[in-house]
């Protein structure tokens, strides 16, 4: 998305540095004392006959190689983007490559690394992103690095004739392969840009949370970082398995081979070289004209072996220090059109998604008022898909011993849009990033933002450095700990609070449970029904 980042962001003029990475020399761009490295290769193109297959190494290149600009995004269409008033940028299929920020002068600096899982629903969104620039964390002491990963069906596909070619029987998740290929290639080589990759900090927004979530249940990524941020999304998530257990059951493949006869595509020896032969335009296109379901996040038995629930509930995830935390109004710019506008149909809603649940659940979402019924389900929505869960991982971390710490972001810009939209999905990130000066009608402005934004890169950036965020002038954070259910509260004013939502977010996390449990009743089911073949 175009938003007019600042010209030296972009690395024009600016005067060219040199860095040897593993694969070759990379000549970046040095301006107001930070290096910025731009559209570096980390694996080889996804094309042709590596369409739908694991990711692979980048190939060596001689001489040095020009770091200056972006790679272009990874297909997609340009409908969420138009939605947000930006245009696109160049897509191609090749668009493996990722962005390195540091004001470090050489490989003994030993700087905190802080690695951007980008947004975007799994369909939309890159690592060239204006809100994303990682100019102002690197002066304040990180090496930040952002990075395109393969979406929506080109980079979730799963098909009967794609596993078939695997030897682990796998197929889908190729957007996961791709971020583990990048925190490999941070392994290898963010020494150079005077990084420590000893502390590797994972953080992400919306897809960018629920991946982070699901590298900390996925063996693929053990080792590979040691903090994790989650913004506005968990592990704690319904993924669809590989295969169906049963004949009604839903499943990924299943999901691929409709969406293969969609692309003309109707099995046969042949059907992953058709499918191959596809223009991935045109399966970008036929995904967003259909609302292609199913072609999401996998249990494929390799990069999650398991539901990520489960895995939460059983203790089988990386034990590294996290801060988990989510916006008051998450579903303002998420849920254009509601499926309800009466009380009534509100209720019958809840007791159809929540059953034996929704009794106590109606009380705490009232319906009265003019805008009752919006309300009521803007906030039910809100706290099942992102607030409810993020409460439940830091619970469930803090039994565990993990440090965990929570936070809940309040801060509304001024003006109408202001008011209309509250504490909206993903509008923290400029105040993380420090890109307060990329202007947009919906973040607006209010007297504390550069306060605010200073905080919380303070925080995170410490976090990074340490696993811990307090240090410094700012407020303290307190550790999660059940017993006073806190979180720090980012706002007109940053505070430490306790108690938020608790009754609503108590119920909530019950039904998390219970699905959990069911999951993993589903999954000792399906492992006796294939010992039994």
């Amino acid at each position: 998305m175009s938003t007019g980042v600042p010209a030296a962001a972009q690395g024009t003029l600016a005067s060219s540095v040199h860095v040897a990475v593993a694969e070759g020399t990379l000549a970046g761009r040095d301006s107001a004392g930070v290096r910025a490295f731009k559209g570096v290769p980390y694996a080889a193109p996804p094309v042709g006959a590596l369409r739908w297959r694991p990711t692979q190494p980048a190939e060596h290149w001689a001489g040095a190689r020009d770091a200056g600009a972006y790679g272009p995004m990874c297909p997609q269409t340009d409908r969420l983007v138009r939605s947000y008033g930006g245009t696109m940028e160049p897509t191609s299929e090749d668009c493996l490559t990722l962005n390195v920020w540091t004001a470090a002068r050489d490989s003994a600096a030993k700087r905190p690394v802080m690695v951007w899982i980008h947004g975007g629903s799994f369909t939309h969104g890159s690592g060239r992103t204006a809100i994303y620039d990682g100019t102002r964390l690197a002066l304040e002491g990180a090496v930040v690095v952002t990075f395109n990963y393969r979406l929506g069906p080109l980079g979730f596909l799963a098909h009967p004739a794609l596993s078939a070619e695997s030897p682990q029987h796998a197929s889908g998740n190729y957007a996961f392969y791709d971020q583990v290929a990048v925190l490999q290639w941070v392994r290898r080589n963010i020494a150079a840009f005077g990084g420590d990759a000893d502390r590797v900090t994972i953080f992400g927004e919306s897809a960018g949370a629920f991946s982070v979530g699901f590298h900390l249940a996925s063996p693929m990524s053990r080792g590979l970082f040691h903090r994790a941020i989650m913004e506005s999304g968990s592990g704690l998530r319904d993924v669809t398995p590989l295969r169906a257990p049963s004949d009604s059951a839903r499943s990924a493949e299943r999901s691929g081979i409709a969406f293969g006869r969609l692309l003309g595509v109707d099995g046969g020896a042949d059907a992953a070289a058709r499918l191959r032969a596809i223009s991935a335009d045109s399966i970008v296109r036929m995904s967003a004209d259909v609302r292609a379901e199913g072609l999401g996040e996998t249990v494929d038995g390799v990069f999650l072996t398991e539901q990520p629930m489960v895995s939460f509930a059983r203790g089988r995830y990386a034990r590294v220090p996290v801060i988990v935390g989510t916006n008051a109004n998450e579903s303002t710019i998420l849920v254009r059109q509601l499926p309800v506008s009466t009380p009534d149909q509100f209720e019958a809603l809840v007791q159809k998604t929540y059953g034996r649940a929704a009794p106590a659940l109606l009380p705490l979402y009232p319906t009265d008022g003019a805008t009752g019924t919006v309300r009521a389900y803007r906030d039910l929505w809100t706290d099942a898909v992102f607030a409810a869960p993020a409460r439940a991982t830091a619970r469930t971390l803090s039994a565990a011993g993990v440090p965990a710490w929570r936070y809940y972001y309040t801060r509304v810009g001024g003006g109408m849009t202001g008011l209309a939209i509250g504490a909206f999905h993903a509008s923290e990130i400029p105040f993380v990033f420090g890109a307060l000066a990329v202007k947009s009608p919906l973040w607006g402005t209010t007297a504390y933002d550069s306060t605010l934004s200073d905080a919380m890169r303070g925080y995170w950036i410490q976090f990074a450095a340490t696993g811990d965020p307090n240090g410094g002038p700012r407020p303290e954070w307190p550790r999660y700990d059940a017993s006073t259910d806190g979180a720090m509260e980012f706002g007109p004013v940053v505070h430490a609070s306790q108690g938020l939502r608790r009754a609503q977010f108590d119920v909530l996390e019950e039904v998390l449970r219970v699905r959990a449990e069911q999951h993993e009743r589903a999954a000792q089911a399906a492992a006796r029904a294939g010992a039994n073949r």
